[in-house]
This record gives C-alpha cells, structure tokens and sequence, in this order.
C-alpha cells in the first residue's frame, strides 16, 4: 500500500531538476521508422515534429504542443503517437506490435482516447481519467496500451499552461518509491484508486517543496516524478 502521509525524501528535496529540465528532457526517436510502420499498418500518418524523417529528438514540450490542440479523434492519435514515442525512444520496444492492436483496434482506441482527454480538459479527478483508459485493476483498455502508457499521454493531454494533476507513472518511478512509501510497488498494472494517490502524494511533496526556504520558488508535482525517474537507487544486493 503506497503511503500517501510520507514526508518528501530529502535526497528528492535537494535534487528538484527545475522546470526548464523537465520541459526540455528530450528523447532520441527514430522518426522513419515510424513513418514506416504507421503507413503499414493503415494508420493515419505522424504530424508535426514525429513526420520528419531520420532521427529526432523529442522533448516534454513537444508532446505537450500535441496536448493543446483541440480534442478530436484525429488528434488524439497524434498525442498517442507522440507520447508513445516520447516514452518507447529509439529502441521502440515491441512498436510493430502495439501499433498492430492499434490499427485493429483503432475505433475503440479513438474513442478511449477522445473521452479520456475530454476528462482531462473537464477536470475530472484522476481516477475518473485514468479509468478510462484502464480496467479497475489497471489493465489497458486498448490491447497493448497499458497503465504506464496511459499516465503518459493523460499527463501529455493536459497541456503545459495548467498545475499539472495527472503525472507519469512507470515501473522506473514504482520502484524508486520502493524504499520510501511504496514498499510492495508493482511495475505496473495500477488500479486507478492507487494511481490517484500517488498523483495526491507527489502533488502534496510539491506544495511541500515549494513551502521550504531553502527550494524559494514553486515547485511543480511533475519536477518531483521527474527527479524520482532520475534517482539513483542502489541495487539489492
């Protein structure tokens, strides 16, 4: 059980990336590959920044830009295949296969899609959201789509202008809460409940942080999971 009354770690405190750091954390994509892989599969084509050709990097603001749009099913895709990219980088781990359940599932992944970030512009609790793309016990929706995958594009869907509420939750972020508050974390499959509380505690750690003399500026929830995905563990021995 994630415990949601833990104080902010210290070494979290004292390693806050800033919001520059995050908005730039940039990822090496391999842009013809997916151009390739889309038109194979019938799938409407990359736009922006992921239909250039070669290697690209994308960053946070990026997938962000794709966020702010307007919401229809067309843009939709383009978020999910930004946020896809953004967290899959250049090695694009099984790509043929999760775009081949898209392309079979592609009505039912629009309209996921298009209601889960409705949601999120509704500002609808995080549960709600996440419920959408999710089972009650955090398995995908959409074949191949999966719980840390649907944080991704839900965080994406909510633009960079607002506080950000949903946050990215992976099994990088899961484990380095391991010692602290999360000591049974699964890598994945995290039932919406679960994920509204670990939005709740990194939402309060920010207000916390951003309380401390030391920090002296506002400190948003998605600079404490981006300096949780960087920190360093040390392994079990």
């Amino acid at each position: 059980m994630l415990n949601t009354d833990a104080q902010l770690p210290e070494d979290i405190r004292t390693n806050l990336p800033g919001r520059n750091a995050v908005m730039t954390q940039a990822i090496v994509v391999d842009s013809s590959r997916w151009n390739r892989v889309l038109a194979e599969r019938g799938l409407a084509p990359a736009t922006g920044k992921l239909a250039d050709s070669g290697r690209i990097t994308l960053t946070r603001k990026d997938v962000f830009n794709c966020g702010e749009q307007q919401v229809t099913a067309d843009n939709a895709f383009q978020l999910l295949y930004c946020s896809l990219a953004w967290g899959l980088g250049l090695t694009g781990s099984r790509l043929h296969q999760r775009l081949d359940q898209i392309a079979e599932h592609q009505d039912l992944a629009g309209r996921l899609l298009v209601s889960a970030w409705e949601s999120v512009r509704a500002g609808a609790p995080v549960s709600e959201a996440y419920g959408v793309l999710t089972t009650n016990k955090g398995a995908g929706q959409i074949p191949w789509f999966g719980p840390a995958f649907s944080t991704k594009f839900l965080y994406f869907a909510q633009g960079s202008a607002i506080e950000p509420r949903h946050l990215i939750l992976d099994e990088v972020v899961a484990r380095n809460l391991r010692d602290d508050v999360w000591p049974s974390s699964p890598g994945g499959a995290w039932w919406p409940e679960t994920y509204q509380r670990y939005c709740d505690l990194l939402t309060r750690w920010a207000a916390s942080a951003s309380a401390e003399s030391q920090v002296g500026r506002k400190v948003a929830a998605d600079e404490i999971e981006y300096a949780l995905f960087k920190r360093q563990v040390p392994s079990a021995k």
